[in-house]
C-alpha cells in the first residue's frame, strides 16, 4: 500500500512538473506576439473561472468564502497575488523574447532565495550542504555578471518572486487551489477593466484576432490550473520535500525546451553558470533526500 502511494505521488508530481516544463512554455510561445500584460490578465481571469467551476463542483467553494473572515490571510494572499503576477509576467516575458533559459535559471535559483528567507524569517537552520548549495548558486550569478557584464535580472526576478511567494504560503494554512483562486480573483478585478478597455479601443487581441488566438488565451487558464491540481494530488501521497525535489524537472525541461525545441542560443558563459547551478541544486537535493530518509526512519521507530 505504501509503495503504491509512493508511486502515485511520484507519477502525479512528475507529470505536473513535466507539463510545466514543456507544454506550458510551448503554448505561451504560440502567443508571444501578444503583450505580456494582456496575457497575464487573461491567464488570471481564465484561471479564476476554471478554478471557481472546479472548486464549486468538488464542493470546496465554502473554503474560498471563509478566507474573507480573516484579514491576516487576505493581506498575505493579496501580497502573494502581486508576487505571482510578477512571476507570471517574468515567465511570459522570457518566452516572448526567447529567454526561457533565464526563466529556467530563475527557478533553479529558488532554493537560494527560499533557504535565505527561511533562515531570516522562519528561524530555519542552514545545513553545511545547503550552505555549499547557496555559495555555488551565488558564484554562478557573480560569474554571469563578470562574464556578460550584466545582471541576470530576469532570472533574479523570477527566482525571487517565486521564493517570496513560497515563503508567504508557509505563513498560512490554505490549500494551493484555494489560495490561487483568491489570487486570480484579485488579479482579475484589476485585469478585467483593462481587458474590456483594450478590446473597446481595438487594441486587445482577444476577439479581435484569430479564433486560434482566442482559444490560446482561454487555454492559459487551463494550463495554469491543470498542473497545479496534479501536483497537489501528488503531494497527498509523498512529502513536500520530496515533491519539491521532483519539481526541479520543470526548470530542467525549460532548459532543454529552450535549446532543443525553440532553438535559443546557449552561450558558453550561460552553460558554465548552469553547470555550477546544477551542481548546487544536486547538493541541495541530496541534503533534502537525506533529511527525508531520517524523517521516515524516525517515524517508523
Amino acid at each position: 500500500m505504501r509503495k503504491n502511494n509512493l508511486l502515485k505521488g511520484i507519477f502525479f508530481t512528475s507529470f505536473a512538473s513535466t507539463f510545466w516544463g514543456i507544454p506550458q512554455p510551448l503554448i505561451f510561445n504560440q502567443i508571444k506576439y501578444i503583450p505580456a500584460i494582456e496575457v497575464v490578465s487573461h491567464r488570471a481571469l481564465w484561471s479564476f473561472i476554471f478554478l471557481f467551476l472546479i472548486i464549486t463542483f468538488i464542493g470546496k467553494i465554502k473554503d474560498f468564502f471563509l478566507l474573507f473572515y480573516s484579514y491576516k490571510i487576505l493581506i498575505i494572499l493579496s501580497i502573494s497575488a502581486i508576487l505571482i503576477s510578477i512571476n507570471w509576467i517574468g515567465f511570459i516575458f522570457a518566452v516572448s523574447f526567447n529567454r526561457i533559459q533565464d526563466a529556467s535559471m530563475g527557478y533553479f535559483l529558488t532554493p537560494l532565495v527560499s533557504i535565505s528567507l527561511g533562515y531570516f524569517f522562519l528561524n530555519e537552520k542552514i545545513s553545511k550542504a545547503k550552505f555549499i548549495s547557496i555559495l555555488l548558486m551565488l558564484s554562478a550569478i557573480f560569474f554571469l555578471i563578470i562574464s556578460l557584464k550584466t545582471l541576470p535580472i530576469l532570472a533574479i526576478v523570477i527566482g525571487t518572486s517565486w521564493g517570496l511567494y513560497g515563503l508567504l504560503k508557509k505563513k498560512i494554512n490554505i490549500s494551493s487551489e484555494i489560495g490561487l483562486l483568491y489570487e486570480s480573483f484579485l488579479i482579475s478585478i484589476l485585469a478585467l477593466p483593462y481587458i474590456i478597455y483594450i478590446d473597446y479601443i481595438n487594441l486587445g487581441f482577444f476577439l479581435n484576432e484569430s479564433t486560434n488566438t482566442n482559444y490560446l488565451l482561454i487555454l492559459t487558464g487551463a494550463i495554469t490550473v491543470f498542473p497545479l491540481f496534479l501536483f497537489n494530488q501528488g503531494v497527498k501521497f509523498i512529502t513536500l520535500g520530496f515533491a519539491g525535489v521532483i519539481f526541479y524537472l520543470a526548470p530542467t525541461l525549460h532548459f532543454f525546451t529552450s535549446v532543443f525545441i525553440l532553438n535559443e542560443t546557449l552561450s558558453l558563459s550561460k552553460l558554465i553558470a548552469f553547470i555550477i547551478i546544477w551542481i548546487g541544486v544536486l547538493v541541495f537535493i541530496i541534503d533534502v533526500l537525506k533529511n527525508e530518509n531520517k524523517s521516515i526512519e524516525n517515524n517508523t521507530q
